[in-house]
C-alpha cells in the first residue's frame, strides 16, 4: 500500500462525508416540512433525498470495494486494518471518524422523522375515519335493502 492508496480512499471518504452533510441539511428540512405539515415541501425534499440517497449508496460501494481489495473485512475492525495498511494520513483517519458521527447523526434524524411519519399518518387516519362517519352516518345502519343492519353495540338494533 501506498500514499496512492490513502488519497484515492481519501477522496472516496470527502466525497462520502460531504454527500453525508448534504444528507443531514436534508433531513433536518425534512423534520421541519414534517412538524409544520408541508406536503409539497416534502414531495420536493424526497425526491432530493433519494437521488442523493443512490449518490451515497454508489460511494460507499467504492469505498468498500477498496477495502475488500486490500483483503480487509468491511467492519470497524477491517477499515482499521485498511488505514493501517495504506498508512492513512491523520486527516484521512480524522476525516473517517467524523464521517461515522454523521452517519450516526443522520440515522438519529431519519428515526425521529419516521416517527413523525408515524404519528401523521395515524392522526391522518383517524380525521378520516370521522370525517367518513360524519358524512354517511346512516351507512353504519342500514345495508342496501334498508334494513336496519348496525352492529355498534355488538347487538343488532332491530332486536331486543
Amino acid at each position: 500500500m501506498n500514499q496512492d492508496a490513502d488519497a484515492v480512499f481519501a477522496a472516496l471518504i470527502r466525497a462520502e462525508f460531504d454527500g453525508f452533510q448534504e444528507f443531514l441539511q436534508l433531513l433536518q428540512q425534512e423534520q421541519g416540512a414534517l412538524i409544520k405539515g408541508n406536503a409539497d415541501q416534502l414531495l420536493q425534499l424526497a425526491a432530493r433525498k433519494s437521488g442523493l440517497t443512490e449518490k451515497l449508496t454508489g460511494l460507499s460501494a467504492q469505498r468498500i470495494s477498496c477495502i475488500t481489495a486490500a483483503g480487509c473485512e468491511n467492519s470497524a475492525s477491517g477499515i482499521a486494518a485498511y488505514l493501517g495498511a495504506i498508512k492513512a494520513q491523520a486527516a484521512t483517519r480524522e476525516l473517517w471518524g467524523k464521517l461515522l458521527d454523521l452517519a450516526r447523526e443522520a440515522d438519529r434524524i431519519n428515526r425521529s422523522n419516521g416517527i413523525l411519519i408515524d404519528t401523521r399518518l395515524r392522526h391522518n387516519q383517524q380525521t378520516l375515519s370521522v370525517l367518513q362517519s360524519a358524512a354517511n352516518p346512516a351507512a353504519s345502519l342500514y345495508g342496501p335493502d334498508g334494513q336496519i343492519s348496525g352492529t355498534a353495540s355488538g347487538r343488532r338494533l332491530d332486536k331486543a
